[in-house]
């Protein structure tokens, strides 16, 4: 899915380092345009998912881990 607000990104921007970094030579990295659209795609993935509710089993699940935590550190 492409959020609208980001552009499309060409194979030679890919291929940009990040500007601003002193090491950008020495280490690989992806354009700020890139990484500030993957940050909003990842933004607007999981602030979908935190909306959604915890699933009982998995809640009973951390409550179980939690006491036996409680017992080995009473």
């Amino acid at each position: 899915m492409i959020v609208p607000s980001c552009p499309s990104v060409t194979s030679d921007e890919l291929q940009e380092p990040q500007a601003g970094t002193s090491d950008h030579l020495h280490k690989p990295g992806l354009p700020l345009m890139v990484t500030a659209c993957l940050g909003e795609q990842l933004r607007a993935h999981y602030s979908q998912l935190m909306a959604e509710p915890i699933p009982e089993t998995f809640l009973q699940i951390l409550e179980a881990v939690d006491q036996k935590g409680r017992a080995g550190h009473g």
